[in-house]
């Protein structure tokens, strides 16, 4: 195996110092693109079915509302698992926030965004240790629990970074790549990887924020290669006719790859 593919499951996990700075830097990414959002793009459907892209930020404003008041958090999950009661408990969760902001006009919750996520990444930041080991339901049938550290410090960074690709998929504006990008794209890599029960992979993802991992354990069956946001797209279900190239070895791991799941 090549000494320039890094074994996956060996990538540490994101700390809470390394969350805060990813977070204020993809913060940032996301002012930048939701400042170009403009009057049609509002109703615009967006990669999750029951939003538009004004649904879409407004998710992204009761996320900080959540991080920065854990009140409003609890009030929602159980608000959503009442008033939602045909949908999963995320799911449910989710249309509570929205809830919250039905005829908040598109500018006004991008200006409300850019004020909160800075707290909201000091917010996370500062939870105490004994919090973060809590053990807690992810609230998707059939997904193991997570600490509440993870949630903190991988999954709501990545949140918003999908989010921001699915917006400017919508929008018709470029997704622009940063330092950050590779390490939110790290931590996807790591979680497919500790889940992977498959035959080992050597997963080469182009772009950027790409690079080149061992899926699995053993010497891989066959390297594969994708767009890093594609992939990263597919894993979290949103594509799931992917472009794989093989570039060699056996054809029968493609499946695996392209049915893979990632939490996001």
């Amino acid at each position: 195996m090549s000494e320039s593919v890094l074994e996956a499951v060996r990538l540490p996990r994101t700390g809470r110092e390394q969350s805060a700075e990813v977070g204020e830097a993809e913060g940032r990414a996301a002012v930048a693109l939701l400042e170009k959002l403009g009057d049609g793009d509002w109703r615009r459907p967006t990669d999750c079915p029951e939003w538009d892209v004004r649904d879409m930020v407004a998710h992204l404003v009761a996320q900080c509302e959540d991080n920065i008041h854990l009140g409003t958090l609890i009030r929602r999950e159980l608000v959503g698992r009442v008033r939602h009661r045909g949908k999963i408990a995320l799911d449910g969760h989710m249309a509570a926030q929205l809830d919250d902001h039905v005829g908040e006009a598109g500018p006004v919750l991008v200006e409300r965004f850019a004020q909160l996520w800075p707290r909201a990444v000091r917010a996370r930041r500062g939870r105490p240790g004994a919090l973060r080991s809590m053990r807690i339901p992810p609230g998707v049938p059939g997904v193991p629990m997570i600490s509440l550290g993870y949630l903190l410090d991988v999954i709501y960074n990545r949140d918003l970074w999908m989010h921001r690709v699915d917006l400017a998929r919508a929008a018709g504006l470029p997704v622009t790549i940063g330092e950050h990008d590779r390490l939110i794209v790290e931590q996807v890599v790591r979680d497919l990887a500790l889940a992977w029960s498959g035959a080992p992979v050597t997963l080469e993802l182009t772009g950027p924020a790409g690079g080149s991992w061992l899926v699995g354990a053993g010497e891989p069956v066959a390297v594969v290669r994708a767009d890093t946001v594609a992939y990263m797209r597919a894993l979290a279900g949103r594509d799931d006719d992917v472009a794989l190239e093989l570039v060699s070895g056996t054809a029968e791991v493609l499946p695996s790859v392209r049915a893979a799941r990632v939490i996001f």
